[in-house]
């Protein structure tokens, strides 16, 4: 995993935001291709997010041993991804990494988002971990109903708060029925979330856009 450290960390509890790339990618990629370090810091320095940590682990599905044959193929291994991607076990694995990066840091609360595939995996984080996630960011999701809110989540249960879903896709994205699917089940069951539609396609130009204003939306969290 890649983690960043704001100036200042050591004065400060500090909210966490943790990054899920997309199929095929890597730890590095939120940074390489989001440029969501520099976005983060940048916000902060404009006075328009709070200091927070980044982590941005590797959440690729694929074996090791696999990797270098879906380079450039994926349409070719979408078969053997969907096989992968029912195994559930990262949801788990991210969520002893929260509990390892609140041991090592002074943390406060957590946000999680991920673009296309990763906003699915996202949304199963939380499901996993509704006691520390208290926002969803869906880039572009690439989801079904299997990754709503379950039942002890519905807004108004006394028993654990609500998580803010934040889903923004763009117009021309060939995935844009399914986040419009999403957010017409969430609106069905008056749960609350965001929904907004972006000029642009399923690539990165629209994620880093994306990333910017969920960073401003969080904010709302700490007040």
């Amino acid at each position: 995993m890649d983690i960043y450290v704001p100036r200042g960390y050591e004065a400060d509890t500090l909210p966490v935001l943790y990054l899920i790339h997309g199929i095929n990618g890597h730890e590095g990629a939120w940074q390489e291709r989001g440029s969501a370090v520099d976005t983060l810091q940048a916000l902060i320095d404009a006075g328009r997010c709070a200091p927070m940590l980044l982590v941005m682990p590797d959440c690729n599905l694929w074996p090791t041993e696999e990797r270098p044959l879906t380079r450039g193929g994926r349409w070719k291994c979408v078969w053997r991804y969907a096989e992968l991607s029912h195994e559930h076990t990262l949801e788990y694995a991210v969520s002893d990494l929260m509990d390892m990066v609140d041991t090592v840091y002074h943390t406060s609360w957590c946000a999680v988002a991920g673009l296309s595939d990763g906003a699915r995996i996202s949304a199963n984080i939380a499901r996993v971990r509704p006691d520390r996630i208290l926002a969803v960011g869906m880039f572009s999701p690439v989801v079904s109903r299997q990754q709503l809110p379950p039942d002890s989540l519905l807004a108004g249960c006394p028993d654990m708060p609500c998580i803010d879903y934040h889903v923004y896709v763009g117009r021309t994205d060939m995935f844009r029925p399914n986040g419009q699917r999403f957010h017409r089940r969430m609106e069905r069951r008056q749960l609350p979330h965001s929904y907004t539609i972006l000029p642009g396609r399923h690539d990165w130009p629209v994620w880093r856009v994306c990333l910017s204003r969920f960073l401003e939306e969080i904010q709302k969290i700490a007040h």
